[in-house]
C-alpha cells in the first residue's frame, strides 16, 4: 500500500501548486464557510495578516486503492477526528483492475493472514469467515464491477462516541497497526488514529453497541463535510487525489473547545497534542472584528439619520 498524506508536508499548496489551488478554492460549495481568504462565516479567516496563522490546508492525499476489502494492507485513513470543521473533494480517481492471476494470490494471502490471525489469538477459528473475495456492499465479483465510487467513506454521530470508544477499548487486541503487528496499547482510541473497522468490526459494533456508521461512496467531483468531532474513517476503492481543507464555522465552536481541552490532557508525547488550531485566538479576533464592523454600521446609520 502507497499513500501520500498531508501533501505538501510544509510548504503551502497555494505555493506548490497556485493553480490548482485556486481551481480548488473557487470549486468549493458553501464558499461563505469554506473560503479560507474570504468567507465571512469562517472564524480563521478573522485573524490579521501580521498574526501567525494555523494550517488548515488544501492539502492532498494521493493513495494507490482496490475495491476489495483486504483486511491487511488496505489503502485507508484510520478512524479519527479534526478538532475543526473539513471540506475533502474527490479530484481524481482510477480504477485498479485486477488479474486472476492476482485475485488468486491476494485470496491464497488472504487465507495465510486468517491462519495467523487465529494462531495469534486475534479472531476464534469458529468466528464467521469472510468469503475470498468479499467486497463491502456487494454478495459477488460480478457486482463489485458495478461499484463507481472512488472511496468509501464512514462518519459516526458525536453522540456515540463514548460507545465507539468502549467497543474499540473492549476489542483492541483485535486490531494490527504498525507493520501490522497486533495492537498491544491504547492511549485513546480515536485519537490515537491507530484503527479501522473493517465491515466485520463494524458489524459487531452495531450488534453489541447498537452504533451504525453513516457509510456512503465519494465520486469524482463530489464534496464530503465533516463535522468537528465527527469520528470518520476512509477506504480508497480505487486510485485516488484526494484534496481537503479545514475552516471553522460559529456553529461547532463548542465542539472545537471541547476538543482542545481534550487533545491537550493526552500525554505530552502524543502526536496530536499541539494545539494547532488556536481557537481562542481565533474567537478574540472574530468578535473584534464583529465590534468593529458594528460600529461602523452603526455609524454610517447615525450619519444617514442624523446628517454630519
Amino acid at each position: 500500500m502507497l499513500k501520500l498524506k498531508d501533501w505538501p508536508p510544509s510548504d503551502k499548496f497555494e505555493d506548490v501548486l497556485p493553480r490548482h489551488c485556486d481551481e480548488f478554492i473557487s470549486a468549493l460549495p458553501f464558499q461563505m464557510y469554506t473560503n479560507p481568504k474570504s468567507g465571512f462565516l469562517n472564524l480563521a479567516v478573522k485573524l490579521p495578516a501580521n498574526v501567525l496563522k494555523p494550517d488548515l490546508g488544501p492539502k492532498s492525499y494521493i493513495a494507490y486503492g482496490v475495491k476489495e476489502e483486504l483486511g491487511r494492507g488496505d489503502s485507508v485513513t484510520k478512524l479519527h477526528c479534526d478538532v475543526s470543521d473539513a471540506v475533502n473533494i474527490l479530484t481524481h480517481a482510477a480504477e485498479v483492475d485486477l488479474t486472476e492471476e492476482q485475485q488468486s494470490g491476494i485470496d491464497r494471502l488472504k487465507r495465510r493472514h486468517r491462519m495467523q490471525d487465529i494462531k495469534e489469538g486475534l479472531i476464534q477459528e469458529e468466528e464467521e469467515r469472510i468469503p475470498d473475495g468479499f467486497c463491502e456492499g456487494s454478495s459477488n465479483r460480478e457486482e463489485r464491477t458495478e461499484q463507481k465510487g472512488g472511496a468509501l467513506w464512514d462518519i459516526f454521530r458525536r453522540e456515540d462516541v463514548p460507545k465507539l470508544e468502549a467497543y474499540l477499548t473492549k476489542h483492541y487486541r483485535e486490531f494490527r497497526h504498525t507493520f501490522c503487528s497486533p495492537m498491544t496499547e491504547v492511549i485513546h482510541p480515536i485519537h490515537d488514529q491507530s484503527f479501522y473497522l473493517t465491515a466485520k468490526h463494524k458489524q459487531k459494533l452495531k450488534e453489541e453497541y447498537g452504533v451504525e456508521a453513516w457509510t456512503f461512496e465519494q465520486d469524482v467531483g463530489e464534496a464530503v463535510f465533516i463535522p468537528a468531532g465527527c469520528p470518520h474513517q476512509v477506504r480508497n476503492l480505487k486510485s485516488c487525489t484526494k484534496v481537503a481543507l479545514d475552516f471553522v464555522s460559529p456553529e461547532n465552536l463548542d465542539e472545537c473547545f471541547r476538543l482542545t481541552e481534550e487533545f491537550r490532557q493526552l500525554p505530552r508525547n502524543h502526536k496530536i497534542r499541539e494545539d494547532k488550531l488556536e481557537i481562542k485566538k481565533m474567537v478574540v479576533y472574530a468578535v473584534e472584528q464583529a465590534v468593529r464592523d458594528l460600529e461602523d454600521l452603526f455609524g454610517i446609520r447615525h450619519l444617514i439619520i442624523n446628517g454630519p
